[in-house]
């Protein structure tokens, strides 16, 4: 489960502050929110925060989907 942090819109797509283990995240994977929504990941960037350990934690996401009704959680479909 990845808790959704924030979303900013970036040509037709939306680049998505997530928290969670970010170790499963991958280029292609599909993930969905408690609205069963579905979202593909088209990019994965880690982020830098002051504790090192952090980037085991942080992820931005570039999604393709419905972002305008996204919720507060994404999960990995199976």
């Amino acid at each position: 489960m990845y808790k959704v942090l924030n979303k900013l819109l970036v040509g037709n797509m939306y680049c998505v502050s997530v928290e969670g283990d970010i170790s499963f995240l991958k280029n292609g994977l599909i993930l969905t929110d408690e609205k069963e929504n579905i979202f593909k990941i088209e990019t994965v960037a880690m982020t830098h925060y002051q504790n090192a350990k952090d980037f085991l934690h942080y992820a931005e996401l570039v999604l393709s989907g419905d972002m305008e009704n996204i919720g507060e959680y994404l999960y990995i479909t199976a």
